[in-house]
This record gives structure tokens, C-alpha cells and sequence, in this order.
């Protein structure tokens, strides 16, 4: 009946998160030790239902077809006594499910808060990092506000503390201008931002040139874009330099190769992105998409865990 569906459900999707996390290089906490204590554990098998010489049994998830998921049923354990088990394995996900459905919102208002200063936080010029931090930090398990962790635990640089510089040999040719300082200064406008999956193309930008003569903008490697809400995809960052030439109120569209930067997360499918004030230095990270996952995963799980005052930006500068 549709009760049982529900539970089946639940358990599916505890099973699922449970063998992500045992498996895959994401967080190890998208599940909390009293849920992965109570999951049932999962088989693969051919037959409908299985006995062995202990007596435990197990039962497909679905229709008979080979190597679907089973809620193994413990040794001696009556039907009734099985089914309580799963209805409350399930009670207690939607339970933690609607927990951390309730703490988004005040995460991101309290993570837009602190980067809202110099117009950090400004739709209009389609610019934020509120929203960047409070994902990562729940991607992380952060489950209140006190124990949300800054950008410089992530490895990137604030553009207020460190401004993005340009290469020396770009710095020098006339009309040259750093991306996001144009962004800032209003020189140049963000049309339209958005996200396409990741890698190559990835990243589409309408710009316009607000102000002044023919200029070169540099969106330059390691700069990031953010998702503007709770959408669950993967934010992105710019793999290499990009130079755009852009002449008084023309539009400019261009297509940007860009790192994904959850690997937890789907993909974008043409959702609005913002620009954030952040950005990373450490060319070891940012010379594969591997490293990138590798550094973020292991950043995401350290999010929960004790550490001294986040040197801001520190481990996103240069590697040797």
C-alpha cells in the first residue's frame, strides 16, 4: 500500500546517501550516526527472498530483476518487529530531512549577512557569496549558525583582502581590467550568468560595456560563480584566463570552461549563477578537476570538525 511505498522510499534514499558516503569521496556526514546506525544494510541477489543458516532473510526493493537493493531482515526478528524497524528508520529520516530543510534558510541569511559588505550582496550587478558559503558549509553537515566556517577554510581569497591581479604581462597592456574590478566599478555589466554542467563551456556569460572606451577584460583562473539558491547544483569555477574584448554598450556572449565544485551535487542546467567576491590561488588544486574535488571533499569533511581561527584565504594561495 502506499504506507509501505513511503517507507520503502525512505529507505532507499537512506541506502543510497549510506553507500555514497562509504564509497565515494563526498562527506561522510550526509547521514548522522543515529540514521546510520538504524538503515537497514543492503544486499544484491537474484532471488526473491533468501535465508541463510542463521536464519536471516532478506526481500528485493522493487521488482525481481538482478542486483536491486534488499532490506536485509535480522536473525529471529518476527514481521512485525521488521516492519516497526522500517517505519521508524523512516520516521526519524523525514525527521532530520525537515531539520535540515529548516536550517537553510537561516544559514543563508546569516552567510549573506557577512559577505554582504561593499555590495557583496547585490542581485542588480549580479553579485553574491552568501549563498556559496552557507552550500558548502551544508554540504559539511552544518546543522546551526555557530558552526558555519568562512571562506579561508575552503582555501579561497576574499577580493576585498586580496585583490585578483592580473599577470604582469596583462597588467601592462592599456585598457586592460581585472573581471571583477570592472564588475565592481560598474564599468562592465552582467547581463546574464549561468550554469551548463561543467568543464568545458560550462559557463555562460552576457556582458555589456557600460562605460568608457574599447576595453580587455580578464575573467581570471580560479574565479567562482554561485548558485543564487538552494537548487543542490554544483557551483563553478574558471579553469583559465579568459580575455574579452568589449567596445562601449556592445554585448558580449561567451562561453567559459569551468570547474565543478561539488561532486555531491547535480549538475547545472541552465540555472543563474552570481559572481562571488572569492576566488582561489593554488595552482596544485586548480591544475585538475580531480585535485579541485579531491580539496574541496576533503575541506567539506573538516567542516564540523574542532580548528583554530580560519586564516583567511591562507591555503588558497600560491602552492609551490
Amino acid at each position: 500500500d502506499g504506507g509501505v511505498a513511503d517507507v520503502m522510499s525512505a529507505i532507499e534514499a537512506m541506502q543510497s546517501l549510506n553507500s555514497a558516503t562509504a564509497t565515494a569521496t563526498t562527506t561522510a556526514t550526509a547521514l548522522p550516526a543515529a540514521l546510520t546506525d538504524i538503515v537497514p544494510s543492503v544486499q544484491r541477489g537474484e532471488e526473491e527472498v533468501e535465508e541463510d543458516d542463521g536464519g536471516s532473510r532478506s526481500y528485493k526493493m522493487g521488482k525481481g530483476k538482478k542486483g536491486r537493493k534488499r532490506v536485509v531482515r535480522k536473525s529471529g526478528e518476527s514481521d512485525e518487529e521488521y516492519q516497526a524497524r522500517l517505519e521508524e528508520a523512516a520516521r526519524k529520516y523525514k525527521e532530520y530531512l525537515a531539520k535540515r530543510k529548516a536550517i537553510r534558510s537561516v544559514m543563508r541569511e546569516e552567510c549573506e549577512r557577512q559577505y554582504s559588505a561593499g555590495g557583496g550582496e547585490d542581485p542588480s550587478s549580479k553579485r553574491g557569496s552568501g549563498m556559496l558559503i552557507a552550500h558548502l558549509n551544508y554540504v559539511g553537515g552544518v546543522s546551526q549558525v555557530d558552526e558555519i566556517k568562512r571562506h579561508g577554510h575552503f582555501g579561497f581569497k576574499h577580493r576585498d583582502e586580496a585583490p585578483l591581479k592580473l599577470s604582469k604581462n596583462k597588467a601592462k597592456q592599456p585598457g586592460t581590467i581585472e573581471f571583477h574590478e570592472a564588475v565592481t566599478s560598474g564599468k562592465v555589466s552582467i547581463v546574464q550568468a549561468t550554469g551548463h554542467s561543467f568543464g568545458e563551456k560550462s559557463l555562460h556569460l552576457e556582458l555589456r560595456l557600460e562605460a568608457g572606451p574599447f576595453t580587455t577584460v580578464v575573467l581570471c583562473k580560479g574565479t567562482i560563480f554561485q548558485h543564487i539558491g538552494w537548487v543542490h547544483k554544483q557551483n563553478l569555477m574558471v579553469i583559465g584566463d579568459n580575455s574579452i574584448d568589449l567596445y562601449p554598450k556592445e554585448r558580449v556572449k561567451l562561453k567559459v570552461d569551468a570547474y565543478c565544485m561539488n561532486l555531491s551535487c547535480g549538475c547545472a542546467h541552465g540555472e543563474t549563477m552570481y559572481l562571488t567576491d572569492l576566488y582561489m590561488t593554488n595552482k596544485k588544486v586548480l591544475a585538475h578537476q580531480s585535485r579541485v574535488w579531491d580539496y574541496l571533499d576533503q575541506k567539506y569533511d573538516e567542516v564540523l570538525k574542532p580548528s583554530p581561527e580560519d586564516g583567511e584565504g591562507a591555503e588558497g594561495g600560491e602552492a609551490a
